[in-house]
């Protein structure tokens, strides 16, 4: 067994940047291709902290049941279409889907 703890911070911060690019990008009315490769960007990111987060649990009594919980979340968010997290960052497409 290794002395290395495992944290997830980069993946956090990479996280963070990826999505402050996004909504940069959605702000600035960037072209749709730009858009989706930044919302694809923004999906591998949160993946990457789930399986980070992920890989710190202690396998111990009930580790199964937290591996299952971050496993659908995994599945969830690699689930999770562009246009579902562009309309997250972008307030207007939110506001259609409110309105109908």
């Amino acid at each position: 067994m290794t002395n290395y703890i495992p944290h997830n911070t980069k993946k956090k911060q990479g996280l963070e940047r990826k999505e402050h690019a996004l909504t940069r990008l959605v702000e600035t009315g960037a072209a749709n291709e730009k858009l989706v490769a930044a919302a694809e960007d923004v999906r591998e990111a949160r993946v990457r902290v789930l399986r980070a987060q992920r890989a710190t649990i202690v396998p111990k009594g009930d580790a199964d049941t937290l591996y299952k919980k971050i496993d659908s979340k995994i599945k969830a968010a690699l689930r999770t279409s562009t246009a579902a997290i562009l309309a997250e960052f972008d307030a207007s497409l939110g506001d259609l889907d409110a309105d109908g």
